[in-house]
């Protein structure tokens, strides 16, 4: 049974309509309206729990990691293959559940939500296992007749805090990951779209036993109470300011924390690159999601010579997206492109940014306006962006891209790195060599070479940026590790002898070690040579 800690408020039975201009969430001190963006319906209230709760809460996680961390790797693979099969058999519901709340087109819900899930699911089927086997480690010759191994064993319960803007994937990822390396998990989804019995009824569904996997409703207030109890580590993702003030609270309890934060991200595209295909590419890695991904395209960096030719092709091609109408009708949400925005905040910044760069001279080429006060915000492209403009360093996070031109390579990596951000990039060329040299100059935490946002989509890649974007890798092999007690074992024979290292020390000891480190960095065969001999002369101080 997987435990959901919410208080359903009374509603009527029908969606109350109201005008799209609606604040989601409305907060009525400890209870939350949850309203869908594009229509402004109320779609139900949740309270936040009180202290008690959440003590019961961090009591039953820390009283299943027990059978849960004695569980062998394929037990818990075969409760997240359960999930999986639910996943597939319901995921026209999912998809339902999740446009309701966030916006976004039908197809992006299916695409980015639930295929990363599945695909999560599939990759640690094949390779969990041996990712988290006992290992053996090199012992070197001074600790001969030793061996050394790498045991891979759970933390405990873990706090996961997902965002309001991929409620499902940037929630299942973690937890599933967090799963299969044996932790049970203590789950608060964003209050914008928390998705409210979702998770509680896939994972019931796929038999996950009691403290398993634990929602827990509310805002910033719950999230602080819970680190308070004292997690075995926080995985957070979400925004820079967030990420600052978590680490902060958990650093009083030495809990260690992972954070996904924002991004800046840059693509990078030289003049030998396909025009067409990095406009298209520009094109869904800066509106995909209505631009409200951390790894959206925000920073277009053009080779001059190509430069107005690329901005012509990119404008042309925003105006022939298909977007939600600045209506609460949803008649069209199977043909979208593009769908709203999701908070009202997020609108108001970008709102903001686009008039202070106005104000300086940024000149913006379409978008920029939305009808009346919905959430059907236009995809924007801007150029002649300065240091100076808000919208040059800090993270937009919606359909808003900007376009600036370089002259050679290294003009396009100091652009691509002037930023206090980092997580990912993309570089389009035609010249491979050039793309990875590229690539590796970007300080930024995933690259794609004539792509964009790739190595998202393949499951066996960390997950992770660098600076500004946050700390940690999550996805692949390193995605279990980060869920994983890494523990260093050495293991010696019994015997009636003593290392030659112990007490007592003596001058000729310290002479004899002193020659058996010259000889050990010596290195060769004379270095092994050497090595033996003094560890012979040695041999006389292991007796007892």
């Amino acid at each position: 049974m997987i435990a959901a800690v919410w208080l359903l408020c009374a509603s009527t039975n029908d969606p109350q309509e109201s005008s799209p201009m609606a604040v989601n969430p409305v907060s009525l001190e400890n209870a939350f309206d949850v309203v869908n963006p594009r229509t402004g319906a109320v779609l139900y209230r949740v309270e936040a729990p009180d202290s008690a709760a959440l003590i019961s809460v961090i009591t039953a996680a820390r009283e299943a990691a027990p059978a849960l961390r004695a569980m062998s790797v394929a037990q818990r693979l075969a409760l997240a293959g359960r999930v999986k099969s639910y996943l597939q058999q319901h995921k026209e519901t999912i998809v339902q559940r999740i446009v309701d709340e966030t916006g976004k087109p039908r197809i992006e819900a299916l695409m980015t939500e639930i295929f990363p899930s599945l695909d999560l699911i599939q990759y640690y089927e094949k390779n969990a296992e041996k990712i988290l086997r006992d290992q053996s480690a090199p012992t070197p010759m001074l600790l001969m007749g030793k061996k050394s191994r790498i045991y891979y064993e759970p933390l405990g319960p873990v706090l996961i805090i997902s965002p309001w803007n991929y409620p499902f994937n940037l929630s299942m990822t973690p937890i599933l990951t967090a799963l299969i390396a044996g932790n049970p998990v203590i789950f608060k989804p964003s209050e914008y779209t928390p998705l409210k019995g979702l998770l509680e009824e896939i994972f019931q569904a796929a038999g996950l036993p009691e403290g398993f996997v634990q929602v827990v409703y509310g805002a910033k207030e719950t999230g602080k109470r819970l680190i308070d109890l004292q997690p075995a580590k926080v995985f957070f993702t979400g925004s820079e300011g967030a990420g600052k003030a978590i680490m902060a609270q958990a650093a009083q309890y030495l809990i260690p924390v992972e954070l996904e934060l924002g991004g800046k991200d840059p693509m990078v595209v030289f003049e030998d690159a396909s025009i067409p295909r990095a406009v298209q590419g520009a094109l869904w890695g800066a509106m995909t999601n209505a631009g409200q991904t951390c790894t959206s395209v925000e920073r277009i960096l053009v080779q001059n010579r190509i430069k107005d030719e690329f901005v012509l092709q990119m404008k042309a091609a925003i105006e022939g997206l298909r977007t939600a109408p600045g209506t609460a009708d949803t008649s069209h949400n199977k043909a979208l492109d593009m769908g709203c925005m999701t908070a009202d905040f997020q609108i108001a910044k970008v709102e903001a940014q686009l008039a202070d760069a106005e104000a300086k001279g940024a000149k913006v080429h379409c978008g920029g306006k939305r009808p009346d006060s919905s959430h059907a915000f236009p995809p924007t492209l801007v150029t002649d962006v300065t240091p100076d403009m808000a919208i040059y360093g800090e993270e937009s996070f919606g359909p808003l891209v900007t376009v600036q031109g370089f002259n050679d390579e290294a003009e396009a990596i100091r652009l691509a790195n002037d930023s206090r951000y980092g997580l990912c990039a993309s570089v389009w060329t035609a010249d491979l060599d050039r793309g990875d040299r590229v690539a590796r100059a970007i300080v930024t935490g995933g690259v794609s070479v004539n792509n964009v946002l790739a190595t998202l989509a393949n499951a066996a890649l960390p997950f992770g940026g660098t600076k500004y974007s946050g700390m940690g890798r999550y996805k692949g092999p390193h995605g279990l590790y980060s869920f994983s007690n890494v523990k260093s074992i050495l293991v010696d024979k019994n015997s009636n002898k003593k290392e030659p290292i112990w007490y007592p020390y003596s001058e000729e000891k310290y002479g004899l070690i002193s020659e058996l480190i010259d000889a050990s960095v010596e290195g060769g065969l004379k270095g092994l040579l050497k090595t033996i001999l003094v560890g012979m002369k040695l041999d006389k101080f292991t007796k007892i």
